[in-house]
């Protein structure tokens, strides 16, 4: 009996190495599928096989040619080597090698050679969105003032020559490398011996090679030349006045210094010597050290540095320009600002629709309150806060909007299991919408959109589920609708929950085996095969984050960290803002973007890295219901997207096709103004000389909105504003969005603005918006202020708020133990000629427990207006403008004054503790409060002067009683 054959032991290992191997990339090809599943989903699978092409591609030339330069040069090296015996006593290292390496030097080589190109080809295929814009460039029609050269050259195809002089110059280090140390293995170069220690094919070889190398530098030089428009040599970026005059000179002269020494190398190759090369070589670092550092830098110490500005004003005067049309600066028209002294109560009458629409409520501090107030259900949450504007009640009203996002990990730890997490709780539910410049009770958020009747609401929705949004982040990572698990729609007000079936075309359809199984594998999630509440018409949605959509779909764009809901015809939408943005904008400051936007928590992800241009290009939209992603051209003239335009034909949607009612709620997105602010800090200057002097340079003030912070030694002064200070983390402010009506315009305007002080000073000096309607969207003007007067700046209103006796000593009140005082957003609204100054101040518990509701939201409790030096602080924001306004017209319901008693001294002899006199103070604040519900300003004045009258007192009984007991 014959017994059987045992498959050979290489076949066995063979085996196990394709079982590895396939099970370490099964995770990629489950990735690969589920993600075409996906572009398929959002019908933009051009992107997918578009950057899949452009890497393959890229990589593949890459790939192979360093393969061919490394393998060829490797092949040489073992036809150069010699063939005769050497004989050295002891045996040499070499032949050892040789003998060992001998059998296996091709496919040795080939390994080599394969593995390099496999590593450079992989490495060079992430520079494929380089690739795809030299490929497809658009022309900026615009010529650079030195080269004269069009700007795309500088944008698209100087960083693409870049990209191929780097990896063609390191594919040749790499080859001469390597074919030195063939040479010397297999006995080409001989150190041991006296005489001809490099055989004369091993010398012509590498000479060869490094006269190549040498000619590649020359190309190198004239790059060069190029790449001083981003030089930072002088006053301001770009060629300066040393390198027109010296430095381009001299990488022209290294030019063709480069190209003789590599004709010298190649000429070299016949003399069979290494003089001509070393010559070569010396000959190149000396020019190189000499013309290209020594003599620029001494010929800008000694004829330039002196006399900088005369030298250099041409080239300064180049980087404003180009800086202006970099950034969109050279589109702002300016006009007078001239802030009238006084405003009347016919000119609020007048600009009534300004007033109504001044906006109290930051998004920040609203979020809370809603989801304290409407989250209803355990499962909802609302991730942002977002200004806009709508017809309400038959008016254009300004309000704050927020969608209710489903969050299931909020349920009770008991019901997150993989049914609900996955397949119940699917979707949040409408949204929640309040008025801008109004409070309820209690200085509660005032609803104009709330709880769950959304067709019927004054912003009516008729598709209220959201499947596709902002999910927190500790969300699913997936769901699975229309299986036969109901989901969780809304609750009744029986107290029941309503349930439904997901109806759209969202997500991926599993109708197959092979679809599950895959979506099991990337999620690695054994229950997406073998639920039975699956069926072939259930769909798989991923990606729900709308920032995630927009970002997979066009990856080659900046996105804008705050995406804004809308809604539209009764659905709805999300709208991201994309930017073009490139590096290699010449003349024009690199600068960090993200730096320059001055992100806050809700723009997490916006803008970043490296920029000198940015434009607004793109507006992306995704429908909540469907996921449907829409890329609109919005700004079709911008070179960048005319590029990608060309890459992609078939990505973006004409703005012309953009629905009328969608672009009434476009926004000038806050990112991109950030930028442009901080960039007109300095280049509101036009003209050389101001740049260099810096003698006018604005500043971005100070962001003083948040938590008031308290003095701890409140008794160690007698001044009660000593009790306050203004937040101690304070950063740059912000733009904000206004409704209002600006100098010049007809009617109100949904606006972006933003204030500017001189550098180092408080005051304001001009006051920029730009248009977000329809009609004037993307238009900028910059209002400057009478430079003769002194008009104060966000900064100085916020102190002279605070250092407000009324203010002061009812704010101290408020912010003890229990409870935080905080400061809104100071806004600066224009209304007729005059700028009104407008802080919302809210009270919230510190330390209250998360059941007692009123207490943990914070609450409108006061308003705060400054016209010119005057303050007004009352309840609503009508009441505290007309206490600066003249002859503005009491509020509705005002009594006439009465008298009030002033605060009881205690009898001769007689001392008041402390506490008696704050518990005095207090019974006079809250009958202010009392006369002020009534409209008695009069009396509401006395009982608060009262009030101060008895702070006073107190603090100064506080510090005679520390005196007398030092130390308690």
């Amino acid at each position: 009996m014959v017994a059987a054959r045992r498959p050979p032991r290489r076949w066995t290992l063979a085996v196990l190495l394709l079982a590895f191997v396939l099970l370490a990339a099964i995770g990629s090809l489950s990735s690969f599928y589920t993600d075409l599943l996906w572009f398929r989903e959002v019908d933009k699978t051009s992107v997918f096989w578009g950057q899949i092409r452009a890497k393959v591609i890229l990589g593949l030339l890459v790939g192979v040619g360093s393969g061919l330069i490394v393998g060829v040069n490797l092949w040489l090296v073992e036809r150069l080597a010699p063939r005769y015996a050497m004989t050295v006593s002891g045996g040499r290292p070499q032949e050892r090698i040789q003998q060992v390496l001998g059998p296996y030097l091709r496919p040795l080589r080939i390994g080599v050679a394969a593995f390099l190109g496999l590593v450079v080809g992989l490495q060079a295929s992430s520079s494929w969105q380089t690739f795809l814009m030299w490929r497809n460039a658009a022309a900026f029609n615009e010529r650079d003032p030195q080269f004269h050269r069009d700007i795309g050259f500088y944008v698209f195809q100087l960083p693409f020559m870049q990209a191929v002089f780097g990896w063609l110059f390191t594919t040749l280090v790499l080859a001469l490398l390597l074919s030195a140390a063939g040479h010397y293995l297999l006995g080409g170069i001989r150190p041991q011996v006296r005489n001809d220690r490099i055989a004369g094919a091993t010398q012509s070889h590498l000479t060869i090679l490094l006269g190549l190398i040498v000619a590649l530098k020359a190309w190198g030089y004239w790059l060069n030349k190029y790449q001083l428009v981003y030089s930072t040599r002088g006053a301001a970026t770009g060629a300066t006045y040393t390198d027109v005059k010296v430095q381009i000179p001299a990488f022209e002269v290294l030019f063709w210094v480069a190209l003789i020494c590599a004709l010298l190398f190649f000429w070299g190759v016949r003399s069979r010597g290494i003089a001509v090369p070393l010559f070569s070589i010396v000959l190149l670092a000396g020019v190189s050290v000499i013309m290209g550092g020594i003599t620029p830098a001494v010929f800008q110490r000694f004829r330039v540095a002196p006399q900088e500005l005369q030298r250099e004003r041409p080239y300064i005067q180049r980087n404003i320009d180009a800086t202006r049309k970099a950034f969109g600066l050279d589109r702002i028209q300016t006009r007078p600002f001239p802030d009238g002294a006084q405003l009347t109560g016919q000119d609020v009458t007048n600009n009534r629709a300004t007033v109504d629409n001044i906006r109290l409520w930051d998004p920040e501090v609203l979020k809370p309150s809603i989801k304290n107030l409407q989250a209803i259900a355990q499962y909802y949450s609302f991730s942002d806060v977002d200004v806009d504007r709508y017809v309400v009640d038959g008016q254009l009203r300004q309000v704050m909007i927020s969608v209710r996002e489903v969050d299931p990990t909020l349920l009770s730890a008991g019901a997150k299991t993989w049914q609900n997490l996955h397949l119940a709780y699917t979707h949040g539910y409408g949204v929640v919408a309040t008025q801008v410049n109004t409070a309820a009770k209690q200085g509660q958020p005032d609803f104009i959109v709330s709880d769950f009747d959304q067709s019927k609401a004054k912003i009516p929705v008729t598709q209220p589920q959201v499947y596709f949004g902002e999910p927190p982040e500790a969300g699913p990572d997936y769901v699975v609708v229309d299986t036969k698990q109901p989901e969780v729609d809304r609750p009744t007000p029986g107290g029941d929950t309503q349930t439904i079936s997901y109806g759209g075309d969202g997500g991926v359809q599993l109708s197959s085996m092979a679809r599950r199984l895959a979506f099991a594998l990337r999620f690695r999630d054994v229950n997406l095969l073998i639920s039975g509440n699956i069926t072939s018409q259930s769909r798989l949605m991923f990606n729900r984050d709308v920032r995630d959509r927009v970002e997979k779909v066009a990856p080659f764009l900046q996105w804008d960290g705050d995406p804004y809901a809308v809604v539209v015809d009764g659905r709805i939408m999300f709208v991201r803002d994309g930017y073009t943005t490139t590096n290699d904008y010449p003349y024009v400051q690199r600068i960090d973007l993200g730096d320059a936007a001055r992100h806050d928590q809700s723009s997490a992800g916006g803008v970043h890295g490296s920029g000198n241009y940015i434009r607004n290009s793109v507006k992306a939209v995704v429908d909540a219901y469907t996921g449907k992603v829409t890329l609109y051209a919005f700004d079709e003239s911008d070179p960048i997207l005319q590029t990608w335009r060309k890459a992609f034909p078939n990505l973006f949607a004409p703005k012309s096709s953009m629905p009328a009612a969608l672009q009434a709620h476009l926004r000038y997105p806050e990112d991109l103004f950030s930028i442009q602010t901080d960039r007109y800090t300095l280049y509101h200057l036009t003209q050389a000389n101001d740049v260099y002097s810096r003698k006018d340079l604005w500043a971005l003030p100070e962001d003083r909105s948040g938590e008031i912070q308290s003095q701890q030694q409140q008794q160690q002064t007698q001044n009660p504003v000593a009790a306050l200070a203004p937040p101690s983390n304070a950063g740059l402010m912000r733009p904000y969005y206004l409704l209002t009506r600006l100098p010049g315009q007809a009617d109100p305007k949904f606006s972006l603005v933003m204030p500017f002080t001189p550098n180092n000073k408080q005051n304001m000096v001009a006051y920029m918006a730009v248009g977000s309607d329809p009609d004037n969207y993307g238009e900028m003007t910059l209002f400057g202020l009478d430079p003769s007067r002194t008009i104060d700046g966000p900064t100085q209103v916020n102190s002279r708020i605070l250092a407000n006796p009324t203010v002061a000593s009812q704010l101290s009140l408020l912010n003890q133990q229990g409870s935080k005082v905080i400061l809104g957003n100071l806004l600066i609204v224009p209304i007729k000629d005059s700028l009104l100054y407008v802080q919302p101040i809210f009270v919230q518990s510190a330390g209250a427990s998360q059941s007692a509701t009123i207490n943990t939201i914070p609450l409108l409790e006061k308003v705060a207006v400054v016209l010119n030096t005057d303050v007004g602080y009352a309840d609503t924001l009508s009441e505290a403008i007309a206490a600066v306004v003249t002859g503005a017209a009491p509020p509705t319901g005002t009594q006439p004054p009465s008298t009030s008693p002033t605060p009881p001294t205690p009898p001769p002899g007689a001392s008041a503790t402390v506490q008696q006199l704050l518990q005095r103070a207090n019974q006079e604040y809250e009958a202010a409060q009392q006369a002020l519900q009534k409209g008695d300003l009069a009396g509401y004045q006395q009982h608060v002067d009262a009030m101060g009258k008895l702070l006073q007192q107190a603090l100064g009984a506080g510090q005679r009683r520390s005196g007398a007991t030092p130390g308690s």
